[in-house]
């Protein structure tokens, strides 16, 4: 087997690590990637998601088709993304597209950092908003 070895200083490899230079994170990167390939379209927090809501997802305990339930973690989050139809989650058509082949292993890390990074509080990495709750229009108290 053939490979490379890439050898670095100490600060570039913390750099590399922590998801690349210009000081973006992975989550940031991941976030990218998920709006490239469109995930955005099919995991959609409102009723025209065609795919579970990831807000949240990571740690969770998600039930599939078959009744088993798993806790969604890294290896999880990663199997769903180049096997989509190995686990189905309960409710949830078989559409999703591999995507094996098609994104890289630091591409698959970037977007497991990111869909982590949902189920954190507060604002989501590389400046793209949470999705907008719709609540009921408030109403004004009589007088």
């Amino acid at each position: 087997m053939i490979g490379w070895i890439d050898v670095m200083e100490p600060v570039a490899y913390q750099t590399w690590l922590s998801g690349g230079a210009g000081g973006e994170s992975l989550a940031a990167t991941g976030a990218k990637l998920f709006v490239q390939h469109a995930c955005n379209t099919c995991h959609r927090p409102d009723s025209l998601a065609r795919g579970p809501n990831l807000e949240g997802l990571f740690g969770k305990t998600v039930k599939l088709q078959d009744g088993r339930t798993l806790v969604a973690d890294e290896s999880y989050i990663r199997e769903s993304i180049v096997a989509p139809n190995a686990k189905l989650v309960a409710g949830f058509q078989p559409i999703m597209p591999t995507f094996q082949g098609l994104i890289s292993e630091e591409g698959l890390l970037q977007l497991v950092a990111y869909i982590k990074s949902l189920s954190k509080a507060g604002p989501s990495p590389a400046g793209i908003p949470p999705p907008v709750k719709e609540s009921a229009p408030e109403r004004e108290a009589p007088k």
